[in-house]
């Protein structure tokens, strides 16, 4: 397949992405309906045909008209099934705990090219394992696959919608740019779309062929095109037009697989509706269409309380709870209704706990003696008081614990909650002058961090320093448990912020704009995914992607995710030019953002659409050290990618593109750097999903996917060994390692245009090694000038003598002083809570 002759401008705004409809899908789960239906169809006769509509369990779809990229790829299709004939669908369990359904085939590589360069022995070998789903196909590497389940066989009711007329003479195309324009599908199935092909809107009509419960599949009727959609991702108003349309609506069995087929889409409101008409038209199948509701109940009761979970480790305790207060009862299990009752009761527990938090505060605080002591105790408690919520509650347990204790003087309890409070409970002391020093400490940190005149920090940390009893270690404590260091008063949850960053070089503007989940604390700590627009779009529009509106709240609010959307490139390109600027403007949005709001830094993820997901894919490869995951969206690994893929290997990596698209596996450096990844899978956490037939599009089909792979991943800590390629100066900085003046034959490297010959990568590492039971060697491998190693207690034991050597030499022998100020300068400049370092080394 050949590239585009010009390239789309992004997703189209005529793609009409429902999200709040697609945000009612779930995993279908409802297995043991087959027997229920089966039950009746042998009381009532086989499955009928009624206008042309067969129902029957659900096949998986087989791809036709389409070039399958590679001749063993089409025999392993055809051997498992899927081209000229049906296949079983199984469970394919990986390492990371995604959980793929679909039929799993071993395959030597990911096109024809790569089949080639991964069989180098005369013995075939099966790197890759594609898991085909009917609507995508999923290559991960082999060795990435923990369990395959070929016993988890799945039934769903599926509909035939009656043959479209098609045009004699149907015309192929290699490459879809994007959808300019779609209309709705009539009762008949029928849609006319609009699309980008080879550079020329043309004009394409298509009609469904099949519906199932996971998507439908869509047939062209004048072009050589079917592709699958997802069943969710259509208004629920032309789905019921057409089952209505093309069914027999006086056939109860009919009828009753129409519900059975709403409930296994997760639509459990059609469901019961429906089960409701049979009822009242059907009076013959009463005891079938209770059993079907009382499964229907049982799995929309589990969903609501897995909603309910959600909510409230996303940090929406309001939420969760006032939905758990409206929870149905009727026809519900009483397992489900105690999980229910018990996180209204839990959610009301948090509440005491706090009212009750406050009152024994100023009670104790009231038997101080010392009018110092109750001065500043006061102080602390005012502030408390402010910050307190349900989020923050569990930095106070040690003193709920012992609130009520009579046996302890008031001031040792007050100790627990104020030391609790600064350092986390788990670090919470009984020393009131103790606790109160932390106070004074948390405030000159804060400042410390909010102030940009060097010589002003100078004197703050002197302060610092000079507190009784304050070590490094407290300081390390007490950084997670701060406030943000920049206020932003006028951030509201849902509603987008544009944000400039005032110390960024002025050559070089840096803004980007944030959407915070619905119930934001700066108490607790949220996930964040930076997301780079496609060409042609604006930031915003990557925030409404992932998060939605504050009327219509997206996948990102559900689930407590801030979402960063940088302005990183000029609103006029059209390509990515893999310039170190746009790598520079993400970063410090990123770090920025980290300073203003309550981000984990283990838990950032990074992604883009179109140029967006180019970008991605440069940048990740060129910082794996920040990022918890990647997820380039039609994005392409081109340009240092070519060189840099086997940085990769230090972060996830969940691609998303289409067949047809810019993207796909039809571009050669593309399939190479991805290929390299998947035969190294020990190494490679890397799920690359490619719908079938479809071309450049958003793709928001995936997203539930994507928050659940999300939800399993955390960025690497600190690697003991590292090695890593570099090309560019201004990547210079990687774990706990940082260097400066790179060589001339790396400086003289052409990477967007050289050949193997002409570039050379210098290669940066580092190595912890304990030589002894006295001292530990870092060995440095790098070609630069000038290096600057960072350590932690995670890394290094303090106690020992630590040698590093470089190059043969020895260039540090000696005991390390952990420092205060290296801990807070760091924290300064990279706003990373959740890394830290009390150390550095400089090394020439």
């Amino acid at each position: 397949m050949s590239a585009p002759a010009s390239r789309p401008t992004g997703p189209s705004r005529a793609l009409r992405i429902h999200p709040s409809r697609v945000g009612r899908s779930s995993t279908p789960s409802a297995n043991g309906f087959s027997a229920s239906i089966a039950g009746v169809r042998a009381r009532g006769g086989a499955p009928r045909t009624v206008d042309g509509v067969e129902l029957r369990p659900t096949e998986p779809f087989a791809p036709r008209g389409l070039d399958i990229r590679g001749l063993t790829i089409v025999a392993a299709l055809v051997s498992a099934g899927f081209i000229g004939g049906a296949a079983r669908a199984d469970e394919i369990r990986l390492r990371n705990g995604i959980l793929l359904e679909g039929k799993p085939v071993p395959v030597q590589g990911l096109n024809r090219q790569t089949i080639e360069q991964n069989q180098s022995g005369p013995v075939p070998s099966y790197p890759i394992l594609l898991v085909h789903t009917g609507m995508t196909r999923y290559f991960v590497p082999a060795r990435q696959v923990e369990q395959i389940d070929r016993d988890a066989i799945r039934s769903y009711e599926e509909f035939k919608l009656p043959p479209h007329l098609k045009q004699s003479r149907r015309l192929m195309f290699q490459t879809l740019g994007g959808l300019l324009e779609i209309t709705d599908f009539d009762e008949h199935g029928r849609r006319r779309v609009t699309a980008n092909v080879g550079g020329t809107p043309t004009h394409i009509v298509q009609g469904i062929t099949t519906i199932n419960p996971k998507y439908v599949t869509v047939e062209a009727l004048n072009f050589n095109w079917e592709h699958g959609i997802s069943t969710t991702a259509i208004p629920v108003e032309q789905l019921d037009a057409m089952l209505r349309r093309n069914t027999a609506q006086n056939d109860p069995h009919v009828r009753l697989a129409i519900a059975v087929f709403y409930m296994q889409a997760g639509l459990y409101v059609e469901s019961a509706a429906e089960l409701d008409r049979i009822r009242v038209e059907f009076p013959e199948l009463k005891d079938t269409v209770d059993e079907v509701t009382l499964r229907l109940r049982e799995l929309q009761g589990r969903k609501l309380l897995a909603d309910l979970r959600e909510r409230r480790a996303a940090g929406q305790f309001e939420l969760a709870y006032e939905a758990a207060r409206q929870f149905p009862t009727e026809r519900m299990s009483a397992a489900v209704l105690s999980e229910a009752r018990r996180q209204i009761d839990e959610h009301r527990t948090m509440q005491e706990q706090r009212d009750r938090a406050l009152m024994r505060l100023g009670e104790l605080q009231a038997e101080l003696t010392d009018p110092r002591q109750a001065a500043e105790a006061e102080a602390a408690r005012a502030a408390l008081r402010q910050e307190l919520d349900l989020a923050s509650l569990g930095r106070l347990d040690a003193f709920l614990k012992f609130a009520g204790d009579e046996a302890l003087p008031a001031d040792q309890r007050l100790a627990f909650a104020y030391s609790g409070w600064v350092l986390g409970s788990a670090n919470a002391a009984g020393d009131l002058d103790l606790a109160l020093r932390l106070w004074t400490a948390r405030f000159l940190v804060r400042e410390y961090l909010r102030e940009p005149d060097s010589t002003r920090r100078t004197e703050l940390l002197a302060k610092l320093t000079a507190l009784e009893g304050l070590s490094i270690e407290r300081v390390s404590q007490l950084i997670p448990q701060l406030p943000p260091a920049i206020d932003t008063p006028d951030a509201e949850p849902g509603r987008p912020i544009p944000i400039s960053v005032a110390d960024a070089d002025p050559e070089t503007p840096v803004s980007y704009s944030v959407l915070l989940p619905l119930e934001y604390s700066p108490n607790h700590v949220y996930p964040a995914i930076v997301a780079l627009h496609p060409a042609g779009r604006p930031p915003e529009d990557e925030l409404v992607w992932w998060g939605g509106t504050a009327e219509k709240p997206g996948q990102a609010q559900r689930h407590g995710c801030i979402v960063i959307a940088p302005a990183y490139c000029d609103p006029k390109q059209g390509e990515y030019d893999h310039a170190a600027t746009a790598h520079y403007i993400v970063l410090k949005s990123l770090r920025d953002a980290r300073q203003r709001f309550s981000i984990d830094s283990d838990r950032v993820f990074l992604s883009g659409h179109g140029m967006g997901g180019d970008a991605a894919f440069d940048i990740g490869m060129s910082h794996p050290d920040v990022f918890a995951g990647v997820m380039p969206i039609t994005g392409l690994c081109g340009g240092y990618g070519k060189w840099y893929w086997d940085n990769a290997k230090y972060v996830p990596w969940y691609v998303v593109t289409g067949e047809l698209a810019r993207g796909s596996l039809s571009d050669a450096d593309h399939a190479r750097s991805l290929n390299r990844m998947m035969v190294r899978g020990n190494e490679y956490d890397v799920i690359y999903a490619e719908y079938v037939g479809r071309g450049y599009e958003h793709y928001y089909e995936e997203i539930h996917r994507l928050f659940e792979w999300m939800g399993r991943h955390r960025r690497q800590r600190l690697p003991k060994e590292f090695s890593v390629s570099v090309l560019r100066p201004t990547d210079d900085r990687f774990f706990w390692g940082r260097f400066a003046g790179l060589p001339r034959s790396v400086l003289q490297s052409s990477p967007l245009g050289g050949t193997a010959r002409s570039v050379r990568p210098m290669t940066f590492g580092l190595r912890v090694a304990d030589a002894s039971s006295d001292r530990t060697v870092v060995y440095l491998d790098s070609g630069a000038e000038r290096h600057t190693i960072y350590l932690s207690p995670e890394l290094v034991d303090f106690d020992k003598r630590l040698l590093v050597r470089w190059q043969g030499r020895q260039k540090f022998n000696d005991f390390l002083h952990p420092e205060i100020e290296t801990l807070l300068e760091d924290f300064r400049v990279r706003g990373d809570r959740q890394m830290l370092f009390w150390s550095k080394i400089e090394v020439e």
